[in-house]
């Protein structure tokens, strides 16, 4: 990124993040502190941006491009839990290690060239310290709703076929990366079947197989590296009445976006009722509490 546009790219990242601390309870004045202390950090294509087991000293805001959040598994394999882009946070999940240090429980790589801006946690609890008792309890009572609705989420998403899961994960990507064309939802980021697979828990073959049956169906196109959700009054299709879209862990439906090129909700395509009494949620697991937390 050049260094004409980081300054307007880190002004709109202090605008998040001002909202983020708002939605959070916090005067949103803090904002100014945490970036007055932060430190940038540019991270090419493939690079990782820690491992699990590192310190988790740090936070993670992203400022630009986007990174991919892996949680390692003892066989070697890695899932992808969710990707992440500008304003989000990532690093702020951790654990005990064996010598009772904290430590991250994730990894983290990036997608496409990135711009991080890292904080530390001793700075952020130096600001905590500062608040008033009831803001406290507030923020922490805001942050046990956000924790108990990733559970939920995980234990929900368990449940799902791996088709159902990979309507998830495609109606989240286009939420958070999708630009609206006139075929459907362009999804920005560049993704190989193999990451999906890892998304969904499932094979490559799979993957593959779901999305020959979606394209069969007019539900989803290839272009180039890029997926399209087909938009129905695009293409002629009918569909039946009656469809909802899936629900984000914080009860926000997915909707669609402008025609003007901005960030995209869900296809209508792929919006389905919920399965059973079970709410259809979003892709990330974080995605509640980055409208709280993060």
């Amino acid at each position: 990124m050049s260094a004409t546009n980081l300054p307007e790219a880190t002004a709109e990242a202090k605008i998040r993040l001002q909202k983020q601390i708002c939605e959070l309870g916090l005067p949103g004045e803090l904002a100014d502190d945490i970036i007055g202390h932060h430190t940038l950090v540019n991270y090419n294509k493939g690079a990782m941006v820690f491992l699990q087991g590192s310190p988790a000293e740090v936070l993670f805001y992203v400022i630009t491009g986007l990174v991919k959040v892996y949680c390692p598994r003892s066989n070697g394999t890695r899932i992808l839990i969710k990707l992440a882009g500008p304003g989000d946070l990532v690093g702020y999940a951790d654990c005990v290690d064996a010598r009772g240090r904290r430590a991250q429980i994730f990894e983290v790589e990036a997608l496409t060239k990135s711009s991080v801006a890292l904080f530390t946690r001793e700075h952020i609890l130096k600001i905590l310290n500062t608040l008033e008792r009831t803001v406290l309890l507030q923020v922490i009572e805001r942050l046990n709703t956000a924790w108990s609705s990733m559970a939920h989420w995980f234990g929900t998403f368990l449940a799902m076929s791996f088709k159902e899961r990979l309507e998830i994960v495609l109606n989240e990507l286009a939420t958070k990366f999708g630009v609206r064309e006139s075929r459907g939802i362009l999804l920005t980021p560049e993704m190989a079947h193999a990451d999906f697979a890892d998304m969904i828990g499932s094979s490559r073959p799979m993957v593959t197989r779901l999305m020959a049956d979606m394209t069969k169906q007019g539900l989803l196109l290839r272009q180039g590296k890029r997926f399209i959700l087909c938009d129905p009054s695009a293409n002629g299709q009918i569909h039946e009445s009656g469809k909802r879209a899936p629900v984000s862990p914080g009860g926000n439906p997915l909707n669609g976006a402008s025609q003007d090129g901005s960030r995209a909700g869900s296809s209508q395509a792929l919006a389905r009722k919920p399965v059973g009494n079970r709410p259809r949620l979003s892709l990330a697991p974080a995605a509640h509490i980055k409208r709280i937390v993060n």
